[in-house]
């Protein structure tokens, strides 16, 4: 594999940009200390399901407006607890008001977020961040990987699958600088792979064209090894570069250096 390494640089400076405007406003220590706001930021990974960002961010934001009036003030355990009570039918009936078939996104969003509602109750405060973290740190990664996979563990969030995973788990990592505690082999983990990615993937020749995602998951880490780069990093650049094309090439045009060629 022979990939331009001013390439891979520039893929890199897009991570920069994706953390600058994704991520920088948050904090492992504010995640850990609030289970509703460790709840808010799984929310908004577990909005962006196999469709157009635009309608997975209408999804969230929705979604969060309505959870917000629940959770988001000193009385959210005595609601949680509540809710929890009434088998969340106070909840779902909010949320089918503003999201779901017939409004935005689809009634398995809804499903999701009662399914994730359940998942943080058993959790210690309840607070799913701090129990990945916890998870990372005590070299469990893949396990978590799948355990919150419904389709795998049979006890996970329904709806979250490799992608919305490796997505949270991914930004989990970059925010608390936990790269160090990732192994070689649980590398993959942190790899969501959608159209942007997989397409920067296939481009720079890591993967044939259309090749299984847990094949473009496991290539780019191994590619990422070989050239010394951070994978996950890697990962977050390539999807701001695919999602971002047209306004990085207006940007580039306009400068007096001329552009990076492969």
């Amino acid at each position: 594999m022979d990939i331009n390494k001013n390439l891979l640089d520039f893929i890199l400076s897009c991570a920069n940009n994706y953390y600058e405007e994704n991520l920088k406003s948050y904090s492992l220590d504010g995640l850990q200390a609030d289970w509703w706001e460790a709840f808010d930021f799984f929310l908004w990974h577990g909005c962006y399901q196999g469709r157009r960002d635009v309608v997975s961010a209408e999804v969230y934001k929705r979604a969060r407006s309505v959870l917000s009036g629940f959770f988001a003030d000193e009385h959210k355990n005595e609601n949680f607890n509540l809710q929890r009570q009434q088998n969340w039918g106070q909840v779902k009936e909010a949320l089918d008001a503003h999201i779901g078939k017939g409004k935005v996104g689809k009634a398995r969003d809804v499903a999701m977020i009662i399914s994730a509602l359940r998942f943080i109750d058993p959790l210690a405060n309840r607070n799913i961040v701090a129990h990945s973290v916890e998870q990372i740190r005590s070299g469990r990664l893949k396990e978590h990987y799948f355990s919150l996979q419904a389709a795998v563990s049979g006890g996970g969030i329904t709806q979250v699958g490799p992608k919305v995973a490796a997505f949270y788990l991914r930004d989990i990592v970059s925010i608390g600088d936990l790269h160090r505690l990732v192994d070689l082999e649980s590398a993959f983990c942190l790899q969501p792979i959608d159209t942007w990615v997989q397409q920067v993937a296939e481009k720079l020749g890591i993967v044939e064209k259309d090749a299984e995602k847990e094949v473009v998951q496991r290539e780019i880490v191994r590619m990422s090894e070989e050239y010394g780069i951070s994978a996950f990093r890697f990962n977050q650049g390539a999807w701001y570069l695919g999602t971002h094309s047209f306004d990085l090439l207006v940007e580039m045009a306009g400068r007096d250096e001329p552009m990076v060629r492969a």
